[in-house]
């Protein structure tokens, strides 16, 4: 044996071999022997993952997230199972890149009949699991919303706008309920339930909007049976009083049992409610039938003798029947 030399560190070979790599360079009678160990630069650790919404109705996709307790210095592979994949399912990894210390992914969810479901995410990496759940829930057999919009982008605060829901389908006979909740109901407030207008695949609601003293954004969040929708609108600071639209009664008759009402806007966006005159008490609403026109007909077994017809935009008018 002419020698035994032994270096520990970043040598040459070990910088030949990959940069980062620890390696032993063992010199014996005039040869090589170089062993390494695994880069210096690992995964990271997982602190959370999570799933956003938690309820979905089921075939509605979902979106979940890794977060790692820091970032470092190399790609960290999350590894992603579902505990029950006829749910919901995920890929079968995430990976979040050096530098960074989330990302998101994809988690699919199936179309399904009879009660709720209940399923999770197991999400690993640095040797910790974490385990998000969502609760997927059986396709609803009436209509659900699909979108929020307003009858203008913004509006300067203290002016009344028209929000209208729309849904995947025309409401039936039995119509259903829309819940509508405001993110900031300070600044934009709206009804808590609306019901869904019957034959009609779009359903008004009146928004309500307060002064403020800089442009805010609030977002209105409309649900029919499990399935939700949003839709934002910008409140400006108001350079001029709020406008009314001009709403005219153009039949008020009440025969045989049957009111019949018809009446216009300035506005065709307006909603126009029918009120007893005598005590402002609401009787029913009208029905846009487009170009600034609304009409309806009921069952009313006395004749009330004067309505007054409101709008949500601040016009109104009154007739006598």
């Amino acid at each position: 044996m002419t020698g035994l030399r032994a270096t520990g560190g970043l040598s040459w070979f070990g910088r030949w071999l990959g940069v980062g790599a620890a390696a032993v360079t063992v010199v014996v009678a005039g040869f090589v022997t170089v062993s390494t160990t695994a880069s210096a630069s690992t995964g990271g650790v997982l602190a959370d993952a999570t799933i956003s919404p938690v309820t979905v109705v089921g075939g509605t996709p979902a979106q979940g997230t890794v977060t790692l307790v820091s970032a470092v210095d190399a790609d960290t592979v999350v590894v992603l199972s579902s505990t029950d994949a006829t749910v919901l399912r995920p890929p079968a990894a995430v990976t979040v890149p050096a530098g960074a210390t989330s990302a998101v992914f994809p988690v699919t969810t199936f179309v399904f009949s009879g009660p709720g479901e209940f399923a999770c995410v197991n999400a690993t990496a640095g040797g910790v699991t974490r385990t998000p759940c969502l609760n997927s829930n059986p396709s609803p057999s009436g209509p659900v919303a699909t979108s929020v919009t307003f009858s203008a982008p913004s509006v300067g605060g203290g002016s009344p706008v028209t929000g209208t829901v729309g849904l995947s389908a025309a409401a039936d006979g039995n119509t259903s309920l829309v819940t509508l909740v405001s993110s900031d109901p300070a600044v934009l407030s709206v009804p808590a339930r609306v019901v869904a207008t019957a034959g009609s695949a779009t359903t008004a609601f009146p928004v309500t909007t307060a002064s403020v003293a800089s442009t805010r954004s609030v977002t209105v969040t409309a649900t029919v049976d499990g399935g939700s929708a949003a839709g934002s609108l910008t409140i400006t600071p108001a350079t001029t009083p709020p406008t009314t639209d001009t709403v005219r009664i153009t039949r008020a008759e009440w025969k045989s049992g049957i009111l019949r009402i018809e009446a216009t806007s300035s506005d065709p966006d307006a909603i126009l409610e029918v009120h007893l005159a005598s005590t402002d008490t609401f009787m029913f609403g009208l029905t846009n039938v487009g170009g600034g026109r609304y009409q309806a007909q009921h069952e009313w077994l006395d004749n009330p003798q004067r309505i007054t017809v409101r709008s949500n935009l601040g016009g109104s008018a009154t007739a006598t029947t």
